[in-house]
């Protein structure tokens, strides 16, 4: 029974922990964008790391959840979890970014982001995303459609998932970086009132979710074969860690992106800090705890404090604006986000 409750403590605070070091990869990446600031390594690539590491745990949790619930708990669950929190944080900045009085107000663009299928219009996501991260809420949002589907064979299938995964989020990357799939998209960039950008194009056709679809799946087979990838040597692990995460600028702009070569490498990360013994930290977790909300208020945050106080403040305008994410985060968290999970478990 202690082995039991051993086992659950590691789980719920190393994942927090997980957590952490993904948003804290995609904040300091943004902090680079915008501002200028450069952590090393992370500020060149946490953002795409601390997005597929935030996948790869989804893979993992989501399939754990599928597994343990009946369908109707799953779909309250995933409800409650993602929209509260994202509903009251994208009508908080955009009304006063005034989402509401567009000139040419295209009310399914708007629709399309309360439902957090923005990534598939490039004008929802262009034009009406404030938050400026929520490409990833559509690509997670297709995931809790297909994890039910996922764990029908449980493990037995699970591998020829993986397979087929990589096969297609492969041949997605390399086929939308020689941009065969632009014309899919033509109409929605000619709707836009200014040409966008080659990363806007990215993150609506690279990164979409064919792309992403192996982090997912081989989060859920690290779940369905947990026994069997816990007990890999520790060199082993390591070695991958080092050789497609930390010397990830070897093969990274040499290969299409996203490949699965660093979702080896963050699935190796993951699986040392989960079968590691419990973090006597307080700070990580905790940061985990509340990173959903991190990963929504962080980047208009960012760049308020660039505008408004770089200039005269310099490098501590960054450091105000992490205070203020940190605050702003954990008020969204305990007054949104936790009671209306709570409340979705209750419905359930």
């Amino acid at each position: 029974m202690q082995e039991i409750k051993n086992n659950k403590e590691t789980h719920l605070v190393n994942m927090d922990a997980l957590r952490a070091i993904a948003v804290i990869g995609v904040v300091a990446h943004h902090t680079k964008a915008v501002t200028g600031f450069s952590i090393p390594f992370i500020g060149d690539y946490g953002g795409l790391l601390g997005v597929e590491l935030f996948f790869i745990i989804s893979g993992f949790l989501i399939t754990e959840s599928a597994c343990r619930s009946n369908l109707r708990k799953y779909v309250i669950h995933r409800l409650f979890r993602i929209f509260p929190a994202y509903w009251f944080t994208y009508l908080l900045l955009g009304i006063p970014a005034g989402i509401f009085l567009k000139a040419d107000q295209d009310w399914w663009a708007f629709f399309l982001n309360l439902v957090n299928l923005q990534q598939l219009s490039p004008k929802a996501l262009i034009a009406y995303d404030v938050l400026h991260v929520t490409w990833t809420l559509t690509v997670e949002l297709i995931w809790y459609f297909i994890a039910p589907l996922f764990i029908l064979g449980k493990a037995r299938w699970a591998l020829w998932w993986l397979a087929a995964s990589l096969v297609i989020s492969t041949c997605w990357s390399f086929f939308a970086a020689q941009g065969y799939f632009n014309a899919w998209f033509a109409d929605g960039f000619a709707s836009l009132q200014n040409p966008a950008d080659p990363g806007q194009v990215g993150i609506i056709i690279n990164n979409a979710f064919p792309a992403q679809m192996f982090f997912f799946i081989f989060g859920g087979c690290i779940y369905f074969y947990k026994d069997f990838f816990f007990r890999i040597n520790e060199t082993v692990i390591n070695a991958t860690i080092i050789a497609l995460l930390l010397l990830i600028g070897v093969y990274q702009g040499k290969l299409p992106s996203p490949i699965f070569l660093t979702g080896i490498g963050l699935g190796a990360l993951m699986i040392k800090v989960l079968r590691a013994p419990p973090t006597k930290d307080k700070i990580l977790p905790r940061i985990g705890k509340i990173s959903y909300s991190i990963y929504l208020v962080h980047f208009p945050i960012i760049i308020f404090f660039a505008q408004k106080f770089s200039g005269s403040l310099g490098n501590i305008s960054i450091a105000l604006g992490y205070l203020t994410i940190f605050i702003v985060s954990n008020v969204v968290y305990e007054l949104i986000e936790k009671k209306f999970i709570a409340i979705g478990r209750k419905l359930s």
